[in-house]
C-alpha cells in the first residue's frame, strides 16, 4: 500500500532529523512517545535527553529540572513504579489527530505520588507502572501550583 509506505517515509526522515538523540520512530508503541518528546520540547522549551537516559527525557532549558514526558492519543499513561524511580517532574500530554497536544499533568512526581498514587494506595502492574487516566492527571494537575510546571516556551 502506497499509504503504509509514506509513513514509513516519514518515519525514516524523522529518524533521521533526530539522530543526535537516538529517536528511532519505529511504528510500535514507542512511535508515540518519540512524537510526544519533540512536541514537548518544542511547546515547553525542553532539551531531549538520549534514549538510553534513564527515568527522564528531558531537561526544561531555562532551570534544568529534570522532566519525564508521557504522551497518549487515549487518555492512558505510565507513571513509574518504585519511589527511587520518581521523576523529578512529570508531564502528561495528548496528543490529537492534528498533532496539537494538550497537558493533562505538568508537575512535580513527588506530588502525583504522595497525592494519588500514595494515598489510593494503587497496585502496580507487575511492580513496574501504574496506569493513570487522562481525567485523573487533569484534576491533580489543577491542584499543581503554577510555579511548580514547566513553562511554556
Amino acid at each position: 500500500m502506497e499509504e503504509i509506505k509514506q509513513l514509513l517515509e516519514i518515519c525514516q526522515k524523522l529518524k533521521e532529523k533526530y539522530a543526535h538523540l537516538n529517536k528511532n520512530f519505529t511504528l510500535d508503541g514507542k512511535l508515540v512517545g518519540d512524537i510526544g518528546e519533540v512536541l514537548a520540547a518544542e511547546k515547553y522549551g525542553l532539551s531531549l535527553l538520549n534514549e538510553n537516559t534513564p527515568i527522564h527525557d528531558a531537561i526544561e532549558i531555562c532551570t534544568e529540572r529534570k522532566v519525564q514526558i508521557k504522551s497518549s492519543f487515549k487518555g492512558y499513561y505510565y507513571f513509574p513504579c518504585g519511589e527511587e524511580r520518581l521523576p523529578e517532574y512529570f508531564l502528561a500530554i495528548q496528543i490529537d489527530e492534528n498533532g496539537e497536544i494538550k497537558e493533562s499533568y505538568n508537575g512535580s512526581g513527588k506530588f502525583l505520588y504522595e497525592n494519588y498514587i500514595k494515598i489510593n494506595k494503587l497496585t502496580p502492574y507487575k511492580n513496574s507502572y501504574y496506569s493513570l487516566s487522562r481525567g485523573i492527571l487533569e484534576k491533580l494537575n489543577n491542584k499543581v501550583p503554577a510555579e511548580e510546571k514547566i513553562a511554556l516556551k
